[in-house]
């Protein structure tokens, strides 16, 4: 039992904040305040929501004057930032927040823009001898000229503003790649295409220790074949576990992250790909694989002992993995052992309105196009 904590969220907007939201809702004690930019969320609706308040997001200074004003009010005791915008916005402006609420520990600037940024991660990788793919930063034609001979076919081409698979182009020949350099009035970001399969690795960590971890094998791809997978087999692998305390250790990494990394069929190792300083979609399956992580973090903030207990090897599939799996057999609703026990079924059927609430939003996105 932990003892009755104020948690404020001051993301609510976020993706992530819903299965943020479930894993803290199996802690007794947990009283959860949300902050949002959006007038509607899912984390509105959801009765573990304790209070929801809609700001439009103002300056920096402003806002922080607002968070202090809605820690003294509800006597925050952890702030708990869902996505890496507002990561970002803790780590520059942390010493002004009321020091009666604790923030979850969160890494220094200077790493923090190294992992989310693409090509500052791949300079980083390659000055440590962490296992990654050849990447280029072209700029120009003279730029592309003096790679091109290094570049093995076929390539990535990577957005780098943009993640969780979105615009990422699959680009087999030079030719190709001249016609998008031709066309872009942008900086081009090449990736050598790896041959193999994902694999991510989840972790919690304190000055560059982790401290916990589920490592988790897509086997149901999203929207695309570059989108975040929607089904899972959480499992044990310790290649990959000592490459994700290699980047750990060398970025001094406090907090959680979630690291996108491809097995290399010809290399025969594991590659970090991307590195998410923020929550991530399968949050829920690792709390059911046995990693609690949003709740391991608030321990951390509070000082309190973070145990590692491992995880289980188990089979976890996303809400939207379960759509995806009726469209392409109707049969499969029929599957009720498998959804109750694998799914977020179980967090759905004690708190649906949210759920059903993004249901809604989805649907009628689909019906204006």
């Amino acid at each position: 039992m932990t003892r009755s904590q104020n948690i404020l969220i001051t993301d609510g907007n976020s993706t992530w904040a819903l299965s943020v939201l479930q894993c803290l809702a199996q802690i007794e004690g947990y009283h959860v305040f949300v902050l949002s930019n959006k007038k509607r969320t899912a984390t509105k609706f959801s009765k573990y929501t304790s209070y929801y308040k809609f700001y439009e997001r103002p300056d920096d200074e402003s806002w922080v004057k607002i968070i202090n004003t809605e820690i003294d009010k509800h006597n925050i005791s952890v702030i708990l930032p869902i996505a890496e915008q507002e990561s970002l916005f803790y780590i520059k402006y942390g010493n002004q927040i009321l020091s009666t609420a604790k923030i979850i520990p969160l890494p220094l600037l200077r790493d923090f823009e190294t992992a989310i940024d693409k090509k500052a991660l791949s300079e980083f990788s390659k000055s440590y001898d962490i296992p990654h793919p050849n990447s280029f930063f072209i700029t120009s034609n003279n730029d592309e000229q003096a790679c091109i001979s290094q570049i093995n076919f076929p390539v990535l081409i990577k957005p780098l503003s943009l993640k969780g698979g979105d615009g990422i182009k699959k680009i087999s020949a030079r030719e190709r790649l001249d016609e998008l350099l031709v066309n872009s009035n942008q900086p081009l970001f090449v990736q050598e295409y790896i041959e193999g399969y994902d694999i991510d690795c989840s972790v919690l960590c304190l000055n560059g220790k982790v401290l916990n971890h589920t490592i988790q094998k897509g086997n149901l791809n999203g929207h695309n074949a570059f989108a975040p997978q929607l089904a899972f087999d959480f499992l044990q692998n310790d290649e990959v576990l000592q490459v994700a305390k290699l980047a750990m250790a060398k970025l001094n990494w406090s907090g959680i992250a979630h690291l996108d990394m491809r097995y290399d069929l010809k290399a025969k190792n594991y590659k970090l790909i991307e590195i998410n300083a923020r929550f991530w979609g399968s949050v829920e399956g690792s709390m059911f694989a046995g990693v609690n992580f949003p709740h391991k973090v608030i321990q951390l903030a509070l000082n309190q002992e973070v145990s590692n207990d491992g995880f289980e090897a188990i089979h976890h599939m996303r809400f939207k993995g379960v759509l995806k799996s009726i469209k392409r057999n109707p049969l499969f609703i029929f599957r009720r052992k498998y959804v109750l026990n694998n799914t977020e079924a179980k967090t759905f059927l004690k708190d649906p309105i949210p759920t059903l609430y993004k249901f809604r939003e989805w649907l009628g996105r689909r019906i204006k196009l």
